[in-house]
């Protein structure tokens, strides 16, 4: 109600908004397509236009992330396989397991594989879906349902701030209220006794990380577990982002707590097959404790023309991704995958002992794997990020703490000597320059704190309106 301050907001978005084009769009594409040719190209035109494209991408330096966790050199012989088995499967529709049996063959199987690397039992099983988000939020549906059977109409989802985001897509989606607790600020992890406050008589479940992202900490499972088993409450490990590492880990005696089917009161496990199990983008695996649980997660439709079901949100489904997941696992094997996740481990441990001697940087906790978080109490360690961004590291960012993080994977075996060098002049730099600006993405959060959310939302979601323009470029 302030006299013009919607003029300023509106600005200040729309100059955000322009900051996000110039990034990602430019001054435009001189080769834009925006309505299909009049001719169709010769496969060679097309081939060399897409190759061009790829080529330009510039990936797999081992400085860009884009959350690829297996090292891309073009060289490496499991990403051969993966095109080669690809290739097989190019034109095939798991929607069809009469006709495609090995695609039908292959899904069953990762899904068992996955359930069995995180110990269930014969009632233990799971479905196949794109990706983390969608086991989340499948998980999610099989807690509301269950919650309608239990006669709860307004149910609610126990989680902490530093859950990843798929969950609150999922509630919004499905009408469940998420109660947020503060992370533990000696841990930055889910605090049990915090959890146990807030139950109510809508508590249908309580959602743990085995790590969550920003901190790379594994939440006390077991005795978040005992709490549930208390209380008759369902309770989702993600161990999206930790899938197989985080099992390989304990296997070797390198990680000691239990988070997985192996604690008595865990109902739920999101695993991603894409992520440390190394396949080409687009699988994970949502697992449950019974068959019960998965069976309300399931949706028939019989009161149309035609019967229709689907295991999960996506219909037909292209099998080149499935049989592609199948082979990695099956290339891996248990052995191969515990061997990367010892390797893996020395890098989080180099690190660790590398940041705590660069002047002026701390870790605020010891991480449990797969995300290093970095702090300081002496300078911005959003500059610092500006700085690692701008000699072309992927470098992430978040807030309440103010941390930078660094995700590593695979490909940080023949970079990390530099990522560390660059990181020591980097906070060298901003110790002797106070001033230093803060600018890409590590600008959001420093930005965030005088948005409103209203405002944050209405950039965000224009983000994704920029990503879908086709910005043709504008002759003089």
């Amino acid at each position: 109600n302030v006299p013009g301050l919607k003029n300023v907001v509106n600005n200040e978005l729309s100059k955000e908004v322009r900051k996000i084009e110039e990034k990602m769009l430019g001054k435009g594409d001189a080769e834009a397509n925006v309505e299909l040719p009049e001719a169709g190209y010769p496969t060679d035109k097309v081939f060399n236009m897409a190759k061009r494209l790829h080529d330009d991408d510039n990936f797999g330096t081992g400085k860009a992330w884009a959350g690829i966790y297996h090292d891309v050199t073009g060289e490496e012989p499991v990403g051969k396989l993966q095109d080669e088995i690809w290739a097989l499967y190019n034109n095939s529709n798991s929607l069809y397991p009469g006709i495609f049996k090995s695609c039908r063959k292959f899904e069953a199987e990762i899904v068992q594989m996955a359930v069995s690397l995180l110990h269930g039992n014969e009632s233990c099983c799971g479905l196949l879906t794109s990706g983390g988000t969608e086991s989340i939020l499948i998980a999610v549906l099989g807690y509301r349902e269950l919650a309608l059977q239990r006669g709860i109409t307004k149910p609610e989802i126990i989680c902490c701030r530093n859950a990843h985001g798929a969950l609150d897509k999922a509630a919004h989606y499905f009408g469940v209220k998420l109660i947020k607790l503060e992370a533990k600020a000696e841990t930055l992890s889910l605090d049990p006794s915090s959890v146990k406050s807030v139950i109510t008589r809508n508590t249908i479940a309580v959602y743990a990380s085995a790590p969550s992202f920003p901190s790379g900490v594994v939440d006390p499972i077991e005795n978040i577990a005992a709490i549930c088993k208390k209380h008759n409450l369902g309770l989702h490990v993600d161990n999206c982002l930790g899938g197989f590492y985080l099992s390989c880990l304990q296997a070797r005696g390198l990680f000691a707590k239990k988070f997985d089917f192996q604690v008595d009161g865990v109902t739920s496990i999101s695993i991603d097959i894409h992520k440390y199990g190394f396949a080409p983008k687009g699988v994970s695996v949502v697992t449950f404790s019974t068959k019960e649980l998965r069976r309300l997660t399931i949706y028939p439709v019989s009161s149309g023309l035609t019967l229709y079901v689907t295991p999960t949100l996506q219909g037909s489904r292209g099998g080149g991704v499935i049989a592609a997941a199948w082979a990695t696992m099956m290339y891996y094997g248990k052995k191969g995958y515990e061997d990367v996740a010892v390797r893996l481990h020395e890098i989080k441990e180099k690190v660790e002992r590398e940041v705590e001697n660069i002047p002026g940087l701390k870790l605020p906790v010891k991480a449990d794997l797969a995300v290093i978080p970095i702090t300081s109490d002496e300078f911005d360690i959003y500059a610092v990020a500006t700085l690692m961004e701008k000699r072309g590291w992927s470098t992430f960012t978040s807030q309440n703490p103010p941390l930078m993080q660094l995700c590593y994977g695979e490909q940080h075996y023949r970079v990390i000597d530099d990522w560390l060098k660059d990181l020591k002049e980097c906070a060298l730099y901003v110790a002797n320059n106070p001033g230093a600006k803060i600018e890409g993405d590590a600008a959001v959060y420093g930005a965030a704190k005088m948005l409103p959310v209203e405002v944050l939302d209405d950039i965000m979601k224009s983000y994704i309106e920029v990503k879908m323009t086709v910005k043709q470029l504008k002759e003089n």
